[in-house]
């Protein structure tokens, strides 16, 4: 199964959309999770048509910034656990019946508001059936070495 995470910042511009879509069509992707969609739930929905994608779930953005959304095409069987603003946790069941969980996270952006997406992630994985593969991914907004870090002021 061939899984996509991308954060487009803002798919409200023609070349992150065309990116979007050169990369569904070359990549043939059963799932995709973009951040950071800058879209509202209309135009999240028209962006799935445009992917080729028939299921969608999506949590719009507030005002003109965040928004994440999870896409996948028809047959493949995925079923929502929980989601919100930051994160899309679903169960995803292969054709020969393994279960799986997956889940897309966009973090906290704002220094102080960071410790929510690690209490999220601890939250999320109190709630994990042990022996059941966990693929969490997605933008944490996390710099693992200042090394990472283009521009802006160094991090505490």
């Amino acid at each position: 199964m061939k899984i996509i995470g991308w954060n487009c910042r803002g798919l409200g511009n023609g070349p992150a959309v065309q990116g979007v879509l050169d990369v569904g069509r070359t990549e043939d992707p059963h799932i995709i999770f973009l951040s950071e969609t800058k879209l509202t739930d209309k135009e999240l929905e028209r962006f799935k048509w445009k992917l080729g994608l028939c299921n969608m779930v999506a949590r719009s953005s507030e005002g003109r910034s965040r928004g994440i959304a999870l896409f996948w095409r028809r047959g493949v069987s995925v079923s929502l656990r929980s989601y919100d603003r930051r994160h899309i946790d679903v169960d995803v069941t292969e054709d020969d019946g393994t279960m799986w969980r997956l889940t897309g996270m966009y973090g906290e952006s704002e220094a102080e508001r960071k410790l929510e997406t690690w209490r999220t992630i601890r939250l999320l994985g109190q709630q994990h059936e042990a022996g059941r593969p966990w693929m969490c991914f997605g933008d944490f907004n996390e710099i693992m070495v200042d090394d990472e870090k283009i521009g802006g002021g160094r991090r505490p």
